[in-house]
């Protein structure tokens, strides 16, 4: 596929480092030269310096013949009227990132007046993380599948965890709802287990199921330790505080949050008055112990700056037993936010370029079962693909026992019209059904790449 790429930011590079790799014809635009060459030379790709909405440089980069179109600079201005160029011009499919609210309300207009295919905003996809992690709060991570049917939560088994020493096939009889651990990593190891594998202390395991079910595992397993969220303290009112209050507000969570710029603060005071603004230094822990930061069942650091928001999460993890979330615009602190594990660390700029690559790779495949969803664990070595099969696989009508599927894959769930099962041997896959694989072999792009 021809891919256009404007910006080089965090998410331009990671997106042309990616894309480069699975055979893609990608050309990037970037008006510093510096940074440019930089990219060019980390990936096989080629570049043009210049303005991403020239006439001029579109046609250059060959923007009429581009399957895919991305506009990812820091300016939602510059982004859309590029993408509003790049269609005109003859590009298949555009995606703009937007970031300003006041666009963003305008998102379906935009979308079919204006011609671009995708719209996405960082801090609100941010938002949206953040509130699945609020459901669990012993989670590292969840993610939600089959229009929100299904999670896949990242749990460690703790000391004295009733899963320790458990081995898989016995874990039905213990829970009334089908839950299946699909992913496990021990060590620097990442296992896709069978029934005979046994669990131990201080494996990560991704587990997937009905929301009922996996609520049901959470709980029963002796994960709920913290108690519900009802309270939340925001650091910062930036972008993201404000996509997160109207969530947390429709929740009906009680919401404080800390700014120090007085015009910010009175706007956040005035467009939301279920949630009580302070304005103050953030970075002063008198100040938020004043206003009971350990009383609060999840802090999240929402500063914009990382460094900043660093220290906030490690002094809220201090005087604090609560959730603690940390907003990261770069990915320079991740290693040792992960190595400490003191919070769990959000990246706006992270979860779109997966939400872009999701986007991109389900076009790539345009014969076989269609990719609808791909979510990546364990710093990206397993994927979880959902595929909506089409009438040429040559699964369909053969029992799930008898289907010769390569190692390393499971398949996690179906969904047939609006009943969602986990499926044993005898069940069989059927034409237009949604089928969730996990897997860690590379390059699967079709569900029959599966098998053998």
């Amino acid at each position: 596929m021809k891919i256009v790429i404007v910006g080089a930011g965090v998410v331009g590079e990671a997106l042309c480092s990616e894309l480069s790799e699975i055979n893609n014809d990608v050309i990037l635009i970037e008006k510093e030269e510096d940074i440019l060459n930089k990219v060019i030379e980390k990936n096989d790709i080629t570049g043009l310096a210049g303005n991403g909405a020239s006439y001029e440089n579109l046609l250059e980069a060959g923007v009429d013949s581009a399957d895919i179109f991305i506009a990812v600079t820091e300016a939602d201005e510059l982004n859309i009227i590029s993408c509003i160029m790049a269609k005109k011009l003859g590009a298949k499919y555009t995606i703009a990132r937007v970031r300003n609210p006041e666009y963003t309300t305008n998102m379906r207009f935009v979308r079919e007046e204006l011609g671009i295919s995708m719209m996405i905003n960082p801090e609100e996809e941010a938002a949206k993380t953040i509130m699945n992690t609020l459901k669990f709060p012993n989670a590292e991570s969840v993610d939600t599948f089959f229009s929100n049917r299904a999670n896949i939560l990242e749990l460690v088994i703790e000391k004295d965890s009733q899963l320790s020493g458990m081995q898989l096939k016995n874990m039905d009889s213990r829970s009334e709802d089908k839950v299946i651990i699909c992913i496990v990593e021990r060590g620097k190891e990442i296992i896709i287990p069978t029934g005979d594998f046994i669990l131990a202390e201080n494996d990560t395991i991704y587990v997937t199921g009905t929301n009922d079910a996996v609520t049901n595992f959470y709980d029963k397993m002796g994960y709920k330790k913290n108690k519900d969220i009802k309270s939340v303290m925001l650091i910062g009112g930036g972008t993201l505080s404000h996509y997160l209050l109207k969530k947390l507000i429709r929740r009906k969570k009680q919401v404080k949050v800390i700014e120090e710029e007085r015009e910010t603060a009175k706007k956040l005071s005035n467009s939301y008055l279920n949630a009580i603004v302070v304005k103050g230094d953030e970075t002063d822990q008198e100040l938020l112990l004043n206003e009971g930061i350990e009383k609060y069942d999840a802090v999240i650091a929402a500063t914009d700056n990382d460094e900043e928001n660093m220290v906030l999460s490690m002094f809220a993890k201090s005087v604090s037993s609560g959730k603690i979330i940390t907003q990261m615009n770069r990915t320079l602190l991740l290693p040792l936010l992960e190595k400490y594990e003191f919070c769990t660390p959000i990246v706006p700029k992270k979860v779109i370029s997966d939400i872009i690559i999701r986007v991109v790779r389900s076009k790539m495949n345009i014969k076989g079962s269609k990719m609808n969803t791909l979510h990546r664990f364990g710093d990206n070595r397993v994927e979880a693909i959902v595929f909506e099969i089409n009438e040429k696989s040559k699964s369909i009508g053969i029992p799930l026992k008898d289907l010769e599927i390569l190692p390393e894959v499971i398949i996690a769930g179906i969904l047939r019209r609006e009943e969602l099962t986990y499926p044993g041997g005898n069940d069989t896959i059927e034409v237009n059904d949604k089928v969730m694989i996990i897997t860690t072999r590379k390059g699967v792009e079709d569900f029959d790449d599966i098998l053998r």
